[in-house]
C-alpha cells in the first residue's frame, strides 16, 4: 500500500551525492561547527543551493544523515530502478561516513521510503548484504513522489563514540 509523503517530508526527500569507491578518500563536505555540534555539507549540496545538511555530527555523538537517493556525482538519478539505486545510496552512505571515521558497523537506526512495496524483498537482500548482525532498528514506508522518481530514500543515524 502507498502511502502520500506529507509536506514535511517532501523537504526531506531531496538529496545529495558523493561519489567514492571503496576505500578511496571521501569527497571533500564544508563543515560547519555550532554549540549542538558539526554541520557537514557536500559541493553538490553547495552547488545546488539544498535547504539541508548532508549530515549532521552531535555534541553528543549521534550522526543524522539526511535521506538519499541512488543518484550519481552529477545529481542524477542511476539508471535501473530500485537494485542500482540502492547500491547507489549505500556507496554515498559510505563516503559521508568516512568523513568521520565511521562505517555501516556505526550505523544504529534507518528509515527506508519505498516507492513499491511489492519491491521490498529485492531491496531487503540487498540491504542485508551491508550490514550484518545485529542490524540497526528499521523502519519502513511506501512513498509516492520521492526526489527525482527514485524507487527508495534512505536516512540513517549512526553514533560515533
Amino acid at each position: 500500500m502507498r502511502f502520500i509523503m506529507t509536506t514535511i517530508f517532501s523537504v526531506l526527500i531531496f538529496t545529495t551525492t558523493v561519489s567514492a569507491a571503496e576505500n578511496s578518500a571521501p569527497a571533500p563536505m564544508r563543515e560547519i561547527e555550532t554549540q549542538v555540534g558539526s554541520f557537514y555539507s557536500s559541493a553538490l549540496s553547495l552547488e545546488k543551493d539544498f535547504p539541508f545538511s548532508d549530515m549532521v555530527y552531535t555534541a553528543g555523538g549521534l550522526v543524522f544523515l539526511s535521506g538519499l537517493v541512488g543518484s550519481d556525482a552529477t545529481g542524477q538519478l542511476v539508471s535501473g530502478g530500485l537494485k542500482p539505486e540502492t547500491h547507489a545510496i549505500f556507496q554515498q552512505m559510505q563516503a559521508h561516513l568516512a568523513h568521520l571515521d565511521l562505517g555501516l558497523q556505526d550505523i544504529v537506526k534507518c528509515l527506508v521510503m519505498i516507492d513499491d512495496i511489492e519491491k521490498w524483498g529485492d531491496f531487503n537482500a540487498i540491504y542485508t548484504s551491508y550490514f550484518e548482525p545485529p542490524y540497526p532498528a528499521r523502519s519502513a514506508m511506501g512513498a509516492d513522489g520521492l526526489a527525482l522518481g527514485a524507487a527508495l530514500e534512505l536516512e540513517c543515524i549512526a553514533v560515533k563514540k
